[in-house]
């Protein structure tokens, strides 16, 4: 059936059909609506108000009654102030070296991979797809005293004792920029997949240098790619417990492995879901500051 509208077109039925078939493919979300609150929306919101309920001493019964005891006693304890400090320094630091060392890699992947580039981004893919297990009882038998870094050092006679490596901040920092530097390298590329060749071509036709292309030319405008890795190899190795556990040998006390603590083996339930609301919120912090970074610098990011 065909009517007229107020502005004189002709409208058949299409438009009433479009609306029925969009809202039977939108049954299709539902499962995975869902699944995602049980298995996340569910458990967050349980975690967030248990972490201001509170455990009696010398019991394990929980008192449901609202309170910011955990909390005031995160920020007023010495010993997990220093955990946080020194999980965010172990975090920033793997940023900072992760994108000194995947810049160059990611570079290198777009610009002189060719046919070996499928192959390396699939090397590159290794530590996420075997997760963080495998690489770091790896990583145990390369910087452990017998392992093949000291063996090796020992052998040259360059040392005359084992380096200690393990059960330190040094090999923890290893781990995790050897974890988390796919999570660099992969935005990089992306980004870097984007700028044409031209453009630094462009710049050496003008007297630059490559040292000044690369500075100017094709650092600003993979800042994109540089930011969005930031954030994940930040928020990767905030919240990273298997490396710090392994290769800190139980001697380095992250705030992951504080939660796990106070979850498994004193099982101060709200206490341990205070500490991984902290992380959660500093997560959360870093997205707004990246989101208004990115607002306040405009179309350069």
């Amino acid at each position: 059936m065909r009517s007229w509208d107020n502005d004189g077109f002709a409208t058949t039925g299409t438009s009433a059909r479009a609306v029925i078939e969009r809202a039977q493919t939108s049954w299709l979300l539902v499962p995975g609506v869902v699944l995602v609150a049980s298995v996340f929306l569910a458990p967050f919101l349980l975690l967030f108000a248990m972490s201001f309920w509170s455990q009696p001493e010398g019991t394990l019964l929980v008192d449901p009654s609202p309170t910011l005891g955990n909390y005031q006693r995160i920020f007023s304890d010495g010993f997990y102030l220093r955990g946080l400090m020194r999980t965010l320094w172990l975090s920033v630091a793997t940023v900072l070296i992760s994108l000194i060392l995947g810049f160059p890699v990611a570079y290198w992947i777009v610009r002189r991979a060719r046919r070996l580039r499928r192959l390396v981004t699939a090397l590159m893919l290794l530590p996420i797809v075997c997760g963080a297990l495998l690489p770091t009882l790896g990583l145990v038998n390369l910087l452990s005293p017998l392992g093949i870094i000291n063996g090796s050092l020992r052998s040259l006679g360059v040392i005359d004792r084992a380096i200690p490596l393990l059960g330190t901040q040094f090999g923890i920092l290893i781990g995790l920029v050897q974890a988390f530097l796919p999570l660099m390298v992969l935005p990089l590329v992306a980004v870097l997949d984007q700028v044409p060749r031209s453009l630094e071509d462009a710049a050496m036709s003008l007297g630059a240098r490559p040292a000044q292309v690369w500075r100017r030319v094709v650092v600003p405008l993979a800042a994109r790619g540089a930011l969005a890795g930031s954030v994940l190899v930040f928020c990767a190795a905030l919240t990273s417990f298997v490396t710090p556990q392994i290769l800190g040998q139980g001697k380095i006390a992250t705030f992951a492995a504080m939660t796990w603590q106070q979850a498994s083996l004193v099982l101060d339930w709200p206490f341990a879901a205070s500490l991984a609301m902290v992380m959660l919120m500093l997560i959360g912090a870093l997205g707004v500051s990246v989101a208004v970074l990115r607002r306040s610098l405009g179309q350069r990011l």
